[in-house]
């Protein structure tokens, strides 16, 4: 049985990798370097990057492919963070359960554990913090008892202890949901402030539906839509719309969304009861990679001063569409957007963002990507001290690259998610992603990583 180590660095930057499941000390010496560790690891304050697993698929069931975890999001509120993402990949969709990792010192150090009530499948979990009912509402699609499928809400108000699910909508006759996600009002000036929003594809009706929660995730309105879109049925395309719904300090709710060639939004200024007629806001452009799960689904932040940030994959910056770039426009209004610019991220073809602002400083910003390089994921990360205007240097926070073979199996291609994540907390920025391993006699080793870093 192995033993717990000493890892030491060198002088000058070094990559160094403890994830193994011991509680093993790290140390990085001089240098720039990337340590990445598990959760228990003990880790010097000389490794400026520190990539910590944050939770680990722990079940033995046979459906599932062990160990995956896959699809974080997260939110944050004061130096608080709650992660929650797919626990025991199924092959044919969704997983055994929903894991909750949380941590309340920025993203340093993680407890962890799993939502209660989810079975059979849960899938495309989603967080937020309601700052007027202080309460942490995490969000799944549930399925697989049936042909239908639901929306089910848990509630925490310490993030770590959660009870039983809300069901928000109920189960349909047919598989009825797809990649649903929430957002609340927690701007104290706001007429809707502590309203939050949970947005979602129709896949049967092929419309984006809206909710809302007046009571901090004990009910949910009547599902909401917006006027039929002229001379087209469908709003869905080549991929979920993967919708993000966002509040603005007038109490304005936009949910953007990709629709077929090009990114789109609706907005409703009376707490989601009424949805405006579909704005097209940017255009789209997405170049797909056989093997690997991965589209175009936007990733959205408000920042302090009330401007909304959409980003996403695209390929319109190269010749030919020969790779992606992550994009973004931003509004102050939902209506006027910017035109598309590009985040440099290095060398590679960049995917899944995942985009958040600085809730107490206005203009700061931080995005984590993937990077693909044919057989192989990188996770890399930036920041923008200025709304964009200049973003840092990329930095990597994978001291070993995740092999596509080491990721979770689908229909669609292996994949990490559809999503990750970025939340800002006390100040710094907290990625949540998925690293792997190379499998061990054919079993899979891929888990939720974190990191905790200075943004300026």
């Amino acid at each position: 049985m192995a033993t717990a180590a000493r890892v030491h660095g060198t002088r000058g930057p070094d990559e160094l990798q403890t994830a193994n499941g011991i509680r093993d000390s790290v140390s990085c010496g001089r240098g720039h370097d990337i340590a990445t560790v598990d959760a228990l690891d003990r880790v010097a304050r000389d490794c400026e990057v520190v990539s910590r697993q944050a939770s680990r698929d722990g079940y033995r069931n046979t459906e599932s492919q062990h160990e995956t975890e896959v699809e974080p999001d997260s939110a944050a509120f004061g130096k608080t963070v709650v992660a929650v993402f797919q626990v025991g990949r199924i092959f044919d969709g969704g997983a055994r359960n929903i894991g909750f990792a949380t941590s309340r010192n920025s993203g340093r150090t993680w407890k962890r554990g799993f939502l209660r009530g989810l079975a059979p499948r849960a899938s495309d979990p989603s967080i937020a913090y309601d700052r007027r009912h202080h309460v942490w509402l995490a969000v799944s699609l549930v399925f697989g008892g049936g042909p239908g499928s639901s929306l089910a809400v848990n509630r925490s108000s310490d993030g770590v202890h959660w009870g039983n699910p809300v069901t928000a909508t109920a189960t349909t006759s047919a598989f009825g949901h797809d990649k649903e996600w929430i957002s609340c009002d927690n701007w104290p000036q706001s007429p809707f402030f502590g309203h939050c929003y949970l947005s979602w594809s129709d896949v049967i009706g092929e419309q984006v539906v809206t909710q809302a929660s007046a009571d901090g995730g004990l009910t949910w309105s009547t599902p909401t839509t917006a006027p039929g879109f002229p001379g087209r049925a469908s709003i869905r395309g080549a991929y979920a719309p993967g919708v993000q719904p966002v509040v603005l300090p007038s109490g304005r709710v936009l949910v953007a969304y990709f629709d077929e060639g090009t990114f789109a939004a609706l907005r409703s200024d009376d707490g989601g009861a009424t949805w405006t007629n579909e704005l097209a806001i940017a255009p789209a452009n997405y170049r797909e990679h056989p093997g690997l799960r991965a589209a175009p689904l936007p990733t959205s932040a408000v920042s302090s001063d009330g401007r909304a940030y959409v980003a996403w994959a695209d390929c319109s910056f190269h010749p030919g569409c020969a790779a992606n770039d992550i994009v973004y426009i931003s509004s102050t209004d939902g209506i006027g957007w910017t035109p598309v610019a590009r985040i440099p991220t290095g060398v590679g073809d960049a995917e899944l963002p995942g985009l958040d602002a600085d809730p107490t400083r206005s203009g700061r910003l931080a995005l984590t990507c993937y990077v693909f390089r044919g057989s192989s994921l990188d996770v890399r990360f930036v920041a923008s001290k200025n709304a964009g205007a200049a973003w840092s240097r990329p930095q990597l926070l994978n001291s070993r690259h995740v092999p596509i073979a080491g990721i979770a199996r689908t229909s669609q291609g292996s994949m990490v998610g559809d999503y990750i994540s970025t939340s800002f907390a006390g100040g710094r920025a907290v990625p949540v992603f998925v690293l792997a391993a190379p499998p061990r006699s054919s079993r899979l080793r891929e888990a939720a990583f974190a990191s905790s870093l200075p943004v300026g």
